[in-house]
Parts: structure tokens; sequence; C-alpha cells
């Protein structure tokens, strides 16, 4: 490198420390963005708990299949409204075609990630739905059950923390595969509910 370089860098380095520092997500998000993404979610956790409403129940009071969902819906809109507020407060209900045309000069690996994360997800709820199967088998006297939400969870769970993780496949697919197979089996056999996809 020459001096003429050298010089180049260390301005532009000056220049940087000048304006203060500014990570690689700071700029991925508007006010006009999160407004939109919070009517997303919301549309989004209005359905689940519709959906989990309207599960059946096997007479249980404190254990009915829909009791989760329901609570997480209500969790993911409590979330959104907080969201959306702080965006209208900010300036996000004006201009809102911000959100939908990026800034040339930002990176779009932010966006590209959130549209993975929806593909996966949306994968997710296909394939088990499309994919139903269920094995089951013993390990010494207890009969234990494998099913496609297990199956098709624990890759799908592994990709998306590959995707915001970064961390090696194999750590990735353990904590995947511990996280879903410990969910499954509270619901299995702690709770008796049947699991998405059984056969």
């Amino acid at each position: 490198m020459n001096p003429d370089q050298d010089e180049a860098r260390i301005a532009s380095e000056r220049e940087n420390l000048e304006h203060g520092f500014h990570g690689e997500e700071e700029d991925a998000s508007t006010p006009q963005k999160d407004l939109v993404a919070a009517i997303i979610v919301g549309v989004f956790a209005v359905a689940v708990m519709v959906l989990a409403s309207q599960q059946p129940n096997p007479g249980r009071v404190l254990t009915a299949p829909g009791l989760l969902p329901f609570i997480t819906g209500l969790t993911l809109l409590a979330m959104a409204v907080g969201l959306a507020v702080a965006a209208l407060r900010d300036g996000g209900g004006k201009d809102l075609r911000r959100a939908f045309f990026a800034d040339p000069t930002q990176s779009d690996s932010h966006a590209g990630r959130g549209w993975a994360l929806l593909g996966l997800l949306v994968a997710l709820v296909v394939l088990i739905d499309v994919l139903p199967f269920e094995f089951a088998f013993r390990v010494g006297s207890v009969k234990a059950e494998f099913g496609s939400f297990e199956g098709i969870s624990i890759p799908i769970l592994a990709a998306i923390l590959r995707l915001f993780w970064r961390a090696s496949v194999l750590r990735c697919v353990l904590a995947a595969a511990i996280t879903v197979l410990l969910f499954a089996s509270a619901f299995r056999y702690g709770f008796n509910i049947p699991l998405p996809g059984s056969g």
C-alpha cells in the first residue's frame, strides 16, 4: 500500500469516527418499515388467536390444545401494538412508500434475511400439513414417538439459527434438535396433547 492510499484510508476512518459508529444493522429499519411490520405481525397474531380458539378441546381446562398458540398470538399482538405505536410516534404514518422502496445506499442483507425467515416459517407450516407421519418405537420400557413435527421442525429451525446465529452447522442442528425434542416431549408426554402432523 503506497502513502497516498494510507492517507486516503486514514482520512476515511477519521471521517467515520467524526460521524460516530454505525453498526451494519442500524440503517436496516425505518418508522415506515416498522409500521408495516407491525401491521403484518398483528394480522398474523389475530389469525393465530382465532385458529387457536377454534381448536377442539378434549375436556381439558388448563392444557387445552389451543391455549399455548392463543397466548403466543396474544403476546405477538401486544408486541405489534407496541411497535406500531412507536412507529407512529416517530412519523411512520407519513410517506409509507419508503417502507417498500429501499435506499440504494443501504445494505439489503437485513431485508434478505427477513424474507428468508418468512419463507422458512411458511415452509414449516406447509410441510407439516402436507407430509404428516409418525413413528412409534420403544426406548427400554418407554414408548416414544417421532413425527413430522419433529422431523420437519428440526432442520428448519437449524436453518433459521444458521441464518441469524451464524454458528457452525453442527451447533445449529444440535440446538434445534434439543429445543424441538424438549418442546415436543412436554406436549406429547407432559400435557398429553397431539402435535401438528401426528398421524
